[in-house]
Formats: C-alpha cells, structure tokens, sequence
C-alpha cells in the first residue's frame, strides 16, 4: 500500500509543462509535483494491483451468493448445515 499523503498539496488540474528541445522540463515544477510525477509508474502499479484484488473478491462474492442460493433452494440442507456453523464459529472463537 502506497502512502499517498506525501502527495497532499499537490497542484490540481493541469500542468503548465514547457518544451524544451526535443524532451519536456520539470524543473519548474514544485517539489511535491515532481514527487507525484516521478511515482505515477508505482501509482499506476498499485491501481492494477487493486483492481485485480477487487476482481478476485467480487468473483469470491460472487460464489457465495451462488452458494447461499443453492442452499436457499434446498432449504433441508440448509437447516442441517445453519447449526454446524454456529458450532464452529463458537469453537474458532474459544
């Protein structure tokens, strides 16, 4: 996880960059914006990181309602299963 307050203060909006031969110049940009420009390869790496992590859950949640639906439908299972669980969450609590 990347600790974005370095980042706070940053200049909003667009950046006024200047051409400078054949490449781009930061030099008057302030320091925290050089900062945030010089980590947008690890920003950008945390952003694919995330989303992939928010995929895996949202397929993982996804299961469960499939799961729950089931059992739902099979409502005699369900009754023999609900209690099972109180159990074991009472044992994983002790």
């Amino acid at each position: 996880m990347i600790n974005t307050d370095k980042y706070e203060g940053h200049t909003e909006g667009e950046w006024d960059l200047h051409s400078m031969g054949d490449g781009w110049t930061i030099g008057q940009l302030r320091k925290i914006d050089r900062t945030l420009m010089q980590d947008a390869p690890l920003l950008l790496a945390e952003v694919k990181r995330l989303r992939e992590e928010n995929e895996l859950l949202r397929k993982a949640d996804w299961e469960y309602e499939c799961l729950w639906t089931w059992l739902a439908e099979n409502t005699n299972l369900l009754n023999t299963i609900e209690p099972l669980m109180e159990e074991w969450k009472k044992e994983l609590i002790e």
